[in-house]
């Protein structure tokens, strides 16, 4: 990977070092740092230093506070002993991670954003085997579901801890139930009751304002291309291709072998499906240029559009002014189950597979002074209940407080959110199932909601654990070349008649079946396959 000057003056420059003592929890605030007339500290008074490199914050983008105005790093530093010092990845992570390693200042302590990496790295030596350091700290691994767990394993050993978990699902099928009702239309339950519902959206003039200005079905096409799963979680048509049980780069195991849909006969006829849909004007035309959430909750909060795939926090509050003040009203949106695939198929998503990792570099085991008090940090970050209140929460009286003793966030609102925005690169550690962080202010309806979708969520313990191998020379061609046949199909720029032509370039030109190898011995090395 390249590494440009620029790249490394960034770098250096984002390392935030903390060098003072720590606050109480329950008032953080900065106090003496031990030392009277310029004397030298005492033994107790030094404080080991920890580098952490955080990848899993929720804010990579937000400078963090220098340590006087970090009450939060004051309380780990005080209730640790330690000085941390903080890297945050960002969008750049590897080549900020690949700076610090060549400049010989390898981090203590490892995030990464995804089991591939995390494995690519252990195989490269950076990334630690904690199976001996684990026993120092029996409590840390009883804080996770066995399920999140479990993926942290390669080939035996335990190369890391859960990181951030994974929410499953957030996001499902939303129908303007206005527009149902005033067409005298019912809930589609299958492909072609969707389209039927879609075409009636469109060209029905649901909002009744007399202009053709309404589309039945929104989607989105994110950054790397891919109209199926990936990393830009493209709603929309991902979910239309669900309908056929199928997904585009997605590998997965069928009667004892491994599959990549890229090339399955259902994906055809899923193609053939969003083809019709968009040939019938269906589909917003923007769906090309929206690329992220923002511009698809944008044409939710216009009222421009009937069918979509969105977040349950669609009718909370927050959500239903910004729909007043954009489009004038607040339209009667309800969640759905997705509609039926004519194979029987009702999948929504995938369940959550913990990705985001947490470890020590071999550098940090080699050293002995390091290794315990490292582990006892890392346990301490997702153990510690009064300290918890602060990582996931933020400021006491500021951003939360606590009633009778119970937390509860406080009006977003009442206080200048950026300046504040750095807290919640501390949040990583918040439980999955954490109704306060989510702050839910509509919680029948938006519980009910995430009970519908997590009812159509797929077994996923396979596409996360494999990867392309790092020294095949036609892997990123191989899923631009998807990518790009998969948009021309659903486009009409490439007939759907030459699906078998496709098919036969995947597997020759760039070798589809030598990956297929590759997979199949990631998985039997898993234990997945055998």
């Amino acid at each position: 990977m390249r590494k440009k000057q620029a790249h490394a003056m960034l770098a250096l420059a984002i390392v935030l070092g903390i060098t003072a003592n720590g606050c109480s929890k329950s008032d953080p605030k900065p106090e003496a740092t031990g030392k009277e007339g310029g004397g030298t500290p005492t033994e107790a008074q030094k404080k080991l230093k920890l580098n952490f490199y955080n990848t899993i914050g929720y804010r990579q983008t937000t400078p963090m506070p220098s340590r006087e105005n970090d009450p939060i790093r004051q309380m780990i530093e005080k209730d640790n002993n330690i000085e941390l010092e903080m890297t945050l990845g960002g969008e750049n992570w590897k080549d900020k991670l690949n700076l610090l390693i060549s400049s010989n200042q390898i981090p203590d302590i490892l995030t990464f954003p995804d089991r591939a990496s995390a494995i690519k790295y252990y195989e490269q030596g950076l990334v630690a085997e904690l199976d001996d350091a684990l026993k120092e700290v029996p409590e840390l691994t009883k804080a996770f579901d066995p399920s999140r767990l479990e993926p942290m394993k390669y080939k035996g050993h335990m190369i890391g801890l859960p990181g951030s978990e994974a929410v499953g699902g957030v996001n499902g099928w939303w129908i303007n139930e206005t527009w149902l009702k005033k067409l005298n239309l019912q809930v589609p339950t299958n492909p072609q009751e969707l389209l039927t519902v879609m075409k009636a959206f469109t060209f029905n003039d649901p909002d009744g304002n007399g202009k053709n200005d309404t589309y039945g079905f929104l989607a989105m096409l994110p950054k790397d291309g891919s109209l199926g799963y990936g990393t830009g979680g493209g709603q929309g048509f991902q979910q239309i291709f669900w309908m056929f049980g199928v997904q585009p780069n997605f590998v997965d195991i069928r009667d004892g072998k491994v599959v990549v849909y890229n090339t399955d006969p259902k994906t055809k006829e899923a193609l053939q499906f969003i083809q019709d849909m968009i040939q019938a004007k269906v589909v917003d035309p923007d769906w090309v240029t929206i690329d992220d959430n923002l511009k698809r909750d944008n044409k939710m909060y216009q009222g421009k559009v009937g069918i979509m795939i969105a977040d349950w926090r669609r009718m909370e509050p927050a959500e239903q002014k910004k729909m007043q003040d954009a489009g004038g009203s607040v339209p009667e949106w309800k969640q759905i189950p997705p509609p039926k695939g004519p194979y029987g198929d009702q999948i929504l998503d995938v369940k959550p597979f913990q990705q985001a990792m947490i470890g020590l570099s071999k550098e940090a085991l080699k050293d002995t002074a390091k290794t315990k008090p490292a582990m006892q940090f890392i346990q301490y970050l997702y153990t510690n209940q009064d300290a918890y209140l602060y990582l996931a929460y933020g400021l006491k009286d500021k951003t939360f407080k606590i009633t009778n003793g119970q937390p509860a966030l406080i009006d977003r609102t009442t206080y200048n959110e950026k300046e504040v925005e750095w807290r919640y690169n501390y949040a990583f550690v918040r439980k999955a199932n954490d109704n306060v962080y989510f702050d839910f202010k509509n919680p029948q309806v938006t519980g009910a909601n995430q009970k519908i979708n997590t009812s159509y969520l797929k077994d996923n313990n396979v596409n996360p654990r494999v990867f392309d191998d790092p020294n095949d020379p036609l892997a990123q061609d191989r899923v631009k070349y998807v990518n790009e046949m998969m948009l021309k199909f659903v486009t009409g720029k490439e007939p759907l008649g030459n699906w078998d032509t496709y098919v036969k370039t995947l597997q020759d030109k760039f070798k589809l079946n030598e990956a297929v190898a590759h997979y199949t011995k990631q998985l039997q090395s898993d234990g997945v396959l055998r």
